[in-house]
């Protein structure tokens, strides 16, 4: 197995995980909330953390869906013009496309040493660092530039060969 069949395989992997993820996070909030409204009804009581929880796990969801958009191509994308031009110019525009993208995922990757350390306290009722909401986008934006790469490389063997 090549090096880019085993990379696709690890993609594959955490689009499934990631996409997992994001809808225990989903279910985990319409839980929560479900049960916060019932409290309130019956009780008269709500319980105080669930709000925060709520964002917090909002966040996580958006960050983890982040990768599987991507990876399942339900981003907006604007192909109107591409996929009526001739295969070699579609490839040299995707090849930008993807040198543009791998380009902003590698800058804000780069930021993830200097964010991280200045995102400091605790989330107030849940008591977890506030560096965590941001953890699961480097991970998509991480993700995303290897799928981009691998783009890249399919983009570049078209041009350079002729080939899909």
């Amino acid at each position: 197995m090549t090096l880019v069949q085993t990379t696709e395989k690890a993609l594959a992997v955490a689009e499934k995980t990631f996409l997992a993820i994001a809808n225990g996070l989903l279910f985990a909030m319409l839980a929560i909330n479900f049960v916060n409204i019932t409290s309130r009804f019956l009780f008269d009581k709500g319980i105080i953390w669930v709000f925060p929880l709520t964002s917090v796990f909002f966040v996580w969801m958006i960050f983890f869906s982040f990768f599987v958009i991507y990876r399942r191509g339900q981003d907006v994308a604007i192909d109107i013009a591409t996929r009526r031009m001739p295969p070699r110019v579609a490839a040299a525009t995707e090849a930008f496309v993807c040198f543009i993208v791998v380009g902003l995922m590698i800058l804000i990757l780069a930021q993830a040493p200097v964010l991280i350390p200045r995102q400091v306290g605790t989330i107030d009722l849940i008591g977890i660092q506030r560096y965590w909401l941001a953890i699961p986008f480097f991970f998509s934006c991480f993700l995303i530039a290897v799928e981009f790469v691998l783009r890249l490389r399919g983009s570049i063997r078209t041009l350079t060969q002729g080939e899909a």
